[in-house]
């Protein structure tokens, strides 16, 4: 496990409002975001936001090669953003967890987009991080290839299924290195092959600390 702090990115002509108060899990497919956001707003009694990557009407057509890429990035991105800007909005907790960062959206453009499409996207992206911040904290969980292999395989989305795990991996490590150089998050990173949700598993215990020790 490392840390990271203060590692700002840099913004043209955008002024930053102060990070939102949000603890999210990030991380490779499979890796247990979901999982983890459930079980520590459960165990800790904090509320929770949950990836709605089911309303993105492009994501099987993406998978399948078709040229979707623009769609398929800004409607991920104003999905987040939906959701943030509802729970800022409406919520009275001090903390709020997630099983998303929205910077990984930045992440995906850069790799997926070509330069007009990615200009395209960045004015939309820097008024979201305007209007909505970065989480506070960032709970970074990765996988060895043999283990997101059966995760994925455990899933059953026939769109990951049918995807070679090799182009998860490079991606993986595209947003991992995106959150140990460039994000403007607090940052704990954890591999997760070992980790049960048992409260005795030592891994989750660590975790936990994290989290407790950041509300």
């Amino acid at each position: 496990m490392y840390v990271i702090k203060n590692n700002f990115y840099s913004y043209q002509n955008v002024k930053m409002i102060p990070m939102i108060r949000i603890i999210s899990f990030e991380g490779s497919v499979g890796a247990g975001k979901t999982s983890l956001t459930n079980y520590f707003s459960h165990e800790l009694k904090i509320g929770k936001i949950l990836e709605e990557y089911e309303r993105n009407p492009f994501l099987h057509d993406f998978y399948k090669g078709s040229k979707v890429n623009l769609e398929t990035e800004i409607t991920f991105l104003l999905i987040h953003y939906s959701q943030l800007k509802k729970v800022l909005e409406d919520s009275e907790e001090s903390f709020i967890l997630a099983d998303f960062s929205i910077e990984k959206d930045l992440v995906y453009a850069v790799l997926n987009l070509n330069d007009t499409e990615f200009r395209i996207f960045k004015n939309i992206y820097d008024y979201v991080i305007q209007q909505v911040g970065v989480p506070t904290l960032v709970i970074y969980i990765d996988l060895s290839l043999k283990i997101l292999k059966r995760r994925i395989f455990q899933r059953g989305r026939p769109y990951e299924m049918a995807a070679d795990p090799d182009y998860f991996k490079e991606y993986n490590d595209k947003v991992k290195e995106h959150f140990r150089d460039r994000t403007q998050s607090e940052v704990h990173f954890f591999n997760v092959d070992d980790l049960d949700l048992d409260p005795d598993n030592r891994k989750l215990s660590q975790i936990r600390k994290v989290i407790v020790k950041n509300i």
